[in-house]
This record gives C-alpha cells, structure tokens and sequence, in this order.
C-alpha cells in the first residue's frame, strides 16, 4: 500500500511511529497517525490548526486519553496482546514516568577559577554532557517492529478507499486525515475532545476547506 502514497503521506506515517515510541507506546494507532501528520502544513492540516489541534496541544492528549493502554479499545488491547505486546509494562512505565517531577536541585556553585599570569583567570572545564538516552518502549524488544493496532490499519484502509472514491491514484495527506476521521474511534475522538473538538467538526472543516481549493 505504501508505494501509492505521496513523499508528504509516506513521511507523516513514518513519524507516526517515531511519535508512539517517544510517548512510550508499542503500537501504532490512528491517534499517532494523526499526531505524525499535524507537522506538516498543507490545506487538511491547516483545518485542523483552526481548531485547537495543533502538535503542542494534541500530544499530551493523546497520552492522557491513551492512559498507558487502559485508554485502547477492548479490540486494540485483545490485538496487542495476541502480538506479545507486554500492556502491563506499557501500564507501569506509565504511571512511572508520569509521576511528579521531583524538585529541582539546587544551583551548583560556580566551577573554581584558577589565576593564570597576568590577572587572568579560567574557569576549569566543564562535566562533558552524558550520552543521551535511548528511547525506552516497554514491553517490546528494543529494536522490534511497532505493529499497527486494528484501528490504526482501518484508517490507512480507509483512506485508500477515500482516495479510489475521489478518482485519485495517490494518497495524499487529505486522503489520510479523512480516513482518519471516523466516528467509531473512541480513542481519537477522546483525544480531539481533550482540545475541545471532536471528530465531526473536525471532518466539516477539513472538507471545507478542500470544497474551497478544488
């Protein structure tokens, strides 16, 4: 399916992946989907912007309305699991990593000068920064494939179909967003209501605005 989509399409569903392990999720779902397209700038996602849903604004609500798995629906969760997904790691990690911030420790006094001739003085060298960390994904191997929940592949499905239905021979970002954009995703829906939409008026303004450029 893949080789039918444009360069932007075929990027947006790569950074969706990308997305899910940074947010600590083993799957793919229609709500990364959406979260991998919001960085990109054409008509569809512009739409969206005049909504609220914007990259800054929809990320932590798709961790909230995911809640560290709890938040799939009974199919995705029964699918993950029937993959080897570890839901309780993912859970775990959650609840861990979303804990209270811990104070911030106190400034560390400025490093010792040593007086060099002449007067002047240099500051001894810096601590080298520590290697950053890899991203950690629980209850997946580190390096193993992020599998597409039933939801997510319905929606690259139906765009697909949104493309054929258009008399299109490539799917375009539009053609993902719409696909998108059913009303039997519980889990995106619940996470456009956290930036005070939903999937109706989001598809309203998306196909308005395509009517308006066609």
């Amino acid at each position: 399916m893949f080789e039918r989509f444009t360069l932007n399409a075929r990027i947006a569903v790569v950074r969706s992946q990308q997305e899910a392990r940074e947010l600590g999720h083993p799957w793919i779902g229609s709500e990364h989907l959406m979260l991998g397209l919001l960085a990109e700038k054409e008509v569809p996602i512009l739409a969206l912007a005049r909504l609220g849903v914007t990259y800054d604004a929809y990320r932590p609500a798709v961790l909230a309305a995911a809640d560290g798995g709890l938040g799939l629906a009974e199919e995705d969760r029964e699918a993950l699991t029937g993959a080897g997904i570890d839901l309780a790691a993912v859970r775990e990690h959650f609840l861990r990593t979303q804990a209270p911030a811990a104070p911030a420790p106190a400034p560390e006094p400025e490093p010792a000068r040593r007086w060099l001739p002449f007067g002047r003085r240099k500051a001894a060298a810096p601590a080298p920064s520590p290697a950053p960390a890899s991203i950690v994904v629980p209850g997946l191997a580190p390096d193993a494939h992020l599998p597409f929940t039933p939801h997510g592949q319905r929606a690259l499905d139906s765009a697909s179909k949104v493309m054929l239905a258009q008399a299109d021979d490539r799917i375009t970002l539009a053609h993902v967003v719409l696909g998108l954009l059913t009303p039997a995703d519980e889990l995106l829906s619940r996470s456009l209501q956290r930036v005070g939409t939903d999937i109706e008026p989001v598809r309203a303004a998306v196909l308005a605005d395509l009517g308006q450029v066609a």
